[in-house]
């Protein structure tokens, strides 16, 4: 790595860290604890269960984008290892790292599994805003007004539309865009060229209907079972929430730190907690629940993300050092 990124890195770290110190100041641990020792062990099997159904449909959608090209079996190690990346490594190191595995797998390029991650961003926020606009619905008491809805709509709606365009003016835009990208520091024509042709080629494919339909099919499935995951263990919380409270918090909690983007202790928690508790949910019933989360998503994306490494052959220090190789090219 550069000496940028280690002091990025060490930056990051030293606000986690104040994160944690904060985290523990301010919450009662004996009165989390306490509800944590009333967590049902079979609810916590059945939601770790829906947990990795929502990665397996994660991977799926993954593949398609990417044509059908890797194996199922390869995307879901490449995901899992990044999720795993991004809970252990600052800055989010863990997106670099499910491309590099996945291009170093020979199925596709790093550039063809990048360009697919750029597609993928625009159906998860898609997916998010669904689960906030729904969490606010069955009263999560998240203020949005209507001009925020409408404008994180508005921005989806010109995205895709970004891509019908891209799509129809393909030729125009090979032929133009690349000498200009190649006017930015560290980017070569033929570089541009290749990004672009991949990136095209996965929007083609992806604004096809029958393969938009498969996209937004199994979004919807992984969404489900993420969902799915935290109401599960938010039940198996017992009386922590009222039952008229558990469809709230499930949903408000999953649009505000979802397994689709794991982050480092600390910062999960505060994602989850603050904000819900802001509006007027128990803290001490947050805590606890953002903890157990948090637990299980480590426990079997770091266990997933080991599977994976012994099944590709990958060590940690060999992707970043392919990360800082590919970023030079």
């Amino acid at each position: 790595m550069s000496r940028k990124q280690i002091w990025q890195i060490v930056g990051l770290l030293v606000v986690i860290g104040i994160i944690v110190a904060l985290f523990v100041w301010f919450v009662d641990l004996a009165a989390v604890g306490r509800v944590l020792q009333t967590a049902v062990p079979t609810y916590l099997l059945l939601a770790s269960l829906l947990l990795v159904l929502g990665l397996l449909f994660y991977a799926w959608r993954w593949r398609l984008l990417l044509g059908n090209k890797p194996t199922l079996l390869q995307t879901f190690h490449a995901s899992n290892i990044g999720h795993a990346g991004n809970i252990i490594v600052p800055a989010r190191a863990g997106e670099a790292m499910r491309i590099v595995v996945l291009g170093r797998g020979g199925a596709v390029s790093y550039t063809e599994a990048t360009s697919s991650f750029v597609v993928e961003r625009l159906f998860e926020q898609l997916m998010r805003l669904l689960a906030l606009v729904t969490a606010v619905a069955v009263g999560a008491g998240i203020t949005l007004s209507p001009g925020s809805i409408l404008g994180g709509v508005a921005v989806l709606v010109a995205a895709f539309a970004g891509i019908q365009w891209l799509v129809r003016r393909r030729e125009r835009v090979l032929a133009r865009w690349p000498s200009a990208l190649a006017k930015l520091p560290r980017i070569t024509e033929a570089g541009a060229r290749r990004t672009l042709t991949d990136l095209l080629d996965n929007l083609t494919a992806v604004s096809e209907p029958k393969q938009l339909a498969r996209v937004m099919g199994t979004s919807l499935l992984a969404w489900g079972c993420f969902w799915g995951f935290f109401y599960v263990t938010l039940l198996a919380l017992g009386q922590g929430f009222p039952p008229e409270e558990r469809l709230a918090v499930s949903l408000g909690a999953l649009a505000l730190s979802p397994p689709s983007a794991p982050t480092q202790p600390g910062i999960f928690h505060a994602s989850v907690v603050v904000p819900l508790a802001a509006v007027g949910f128990d803290e001490v019933a947050l805590t606890a629940y953002a903890v157990l989360l948090h637990i299980l998503e480590m426990v079997w994306m770091i266990g997933l993300a080991m599977w994976g490494l012994v099944q590709s052959g990958l060590s940690v220090g060999a992707m970043l050092q392919r990360e800082e190789a590919t970023d030079l090219q």
